[in-house]
């Protein structure tokens, strides 16, 4: 199954200026499983780590697993707000039945 679409591309790890197709295409074309691997392979998480909590749903959502907003927060608090990005991305899951 190919990744939700990317309606507007948004930068995710603001440190190395990732945007979210390259995120979501790096873990797709090598079926990355830790935050780690995607790291290496586009660079997105490797500086201030904010940016960790989407770049797990990514790969959540590639790996078909859906998780509650509250548990990925609660996974990530320390460098994570629920304003802002994440509930954009949230909500659109949401909007399209993807959240269980």
């Amino acid at each position: 199954m190919k990744s939700p679409v990317v309606e507007q591309d948004e930068i995710i790890c603001q440190c190395f200026q990732v945007k979210e197709s390259v995120i979501r295409a790096a873990i797709e074309a090598n079926n990355l499983t830790r935050i780690e691997q995607v790291t290496k392979s586009c660079e997105a998480g490797g500086g201030c780590h904010s940016c960790h909590i989407l770049i797990q749903l990514f790969i959540d959502q590639h790996r078909h697993l859906t998780h509650p907003m509250e548990e990925l927060v609660s996974e990530h608090a320390k460098k994570v707000s629920k304003k802002g990005i994440l509930s954009r991305f949230f909500a659109k899951m949401a909007g399209n039945g993807n959240q269980h």
